[in-house]
């Protein structure tokens, strides 16, 4: 079972021009309202600068290391299927594999 912990509601007055600006600013982020609020005063921010610019890069190797992982993987299958492909070799069905295991 979750734990949840017990909240206080509170009451911030801004104005029309500040509510949308943080709204605007939280829907950039993917945050409602009050979770950029709430990150913005504890000090969970978005990394800024040299930071930010390293957590970029950090995801756009990620995302090479993936792509550079998943051409390999579909080689790797291509060049089995290939070789499968010129033995003429027949696949068994999943029912014949059962039948000749036994089961």
């Amino acid at each position: 079972m979750a734990t949840t912990k017990k909240t206080t509601p509170t009451s911030i007055r801004f104005t029309a021009a500040e509510r949308r600006k943080i709204a605007a600013a939280a829907r950039r982020r993917g945050l409602t309202p009050s979770a950029f609020i709430k990150k913005a005063a504890l000090g969970q921010t978005e990394p800024t600068g040299d930071d930010a610019r390293l957590a970029r890069l950090e995801a756009l190797v990620e995302a090479a290391r993936e792509a550079v992982e998943d051409e390999v993987d579909y080689r790797t299958v291509a060049a089995a299927w290939a070789r499968h492909v010129e033995s003429g070799e027949r696949l068994l069905s999943g029912e014949e594999v059962w039948r000749e295991l036994g089961v």
